[in-house]
């Protein structure tokens, strides 16, 4: 039986750059697992052995190749439901970033350039040390070994302008107030953006603002109160933004999806 773990970093040196990672393992031939995530603004790397992965528009198919081969990809931005399949047996650790999280350890890339990336390898021991991490069967000894891999790979400290403005987006100031307090253009924060975030300031503030609502919504099912108090314009801002982002209406998405969990799936 498909088998998912999801750990936060357990040393306080990566708080602020991994939100948290898990490892999925199956083991039963012809089993299968299928669920959407949704938007997020994390970026997500995942590495796996004896498995290929097909992403394309919409969905991401993972299915065993019955060698010993190591396949890692990294997720960057996608703004609406992504269907994950898995086809078998499969052995995976999943890392999600925080928006900047990963900039502290590998060099700044043009990410608009994609959002997706096959064959991601940041470092010239990256495969040899993470195939040798989804061996160990003992999960201890392989969150040490990972969270130990990470530090040392931390080299770059985060931009401090980026981190401002992303504190700014998520107390609700507007775009065009940052950008004015800043001195600089919106264009010019959205190049900014897509070359760091992988997305625009709109698209960065909407998912957040979504993720923001969903985390809310433990307390309260009212869709005025998670409006308002997630920066909404309104409901319909509040419905049409969750229906751009789920497929799905407000209610049908919390009344589905696993809202409560450290991952914000659907299953199906």
């Amino acid at each position: 039986m498909m088998q998912l773990d999801f750990y936060r970093p357990t040393d306080p040196a990566l708080f602020d750059y991994i939100e948290g990672y898990y490892f999925l393992r199956g083991t039963e031939k012809g089993e299968e697992l299928s669920y959407y995530t949704f938007p997020n603004n994390f970026f997500i790397l995942s590495v796996l052995t004896g498995s290929q992965v097909a992403v394309a528009d919409g969905y991401a198919d993972c299915t065993p190749t019955g060698l010993s081969n190591f396949q890692s990809n990294l997720t960057c931005n996608y703004t609406a439901p992504l269907r994950i399949n898995y086809q078998g047996p499969v052995n995976e650790l999943t890392i999600y970033f925080k928006p900047l999280g990963l900039h502290a350890f590998a060099p700044v890339a043009n990410y608009h350039q994609r959002a997706s990336f096959d064959n991601f390898m940041p470092f010239a021991d990256f495969e040899e040390t993470m195939g040798n991490i989804l061996a160990i069967a003992d999960r201890s000894e392989q969150i040490e070994l990972l969270e130990q891999y990470w530090l040392s790979k931390k080299t770059f400290e985060l931009d401090e302008l980026l981190l401002q403005m992303l504190n700014w987006l998520d107390q609700g100031k507007s775009i065009s107030a940052i950008a004015a307090d800043l001195g600089i253009s919106r264009q010019y924060m959205n190049r900014l953006f897509l070359r760091q975030l992988a997305k625009t300031p709109s698209d960065f503030r909407k998912i957040q603002r979504f993720r923001n609502a969903v985390a809310a919504s433990a307390a309260t099912k009212n869709l005025t109160e998670l409006a308002l108090g997630n920066f909404f314009y309104d409901q319909s801002h509040f419905i049409r933004d969750v229906k751009e982002l789920t497929s799905l209406s407000p209610k049908a998405f919390f009344e589905k999806a696993t809202t409560k969990q450290e991952n914000l799936w659907l299953y199906i």
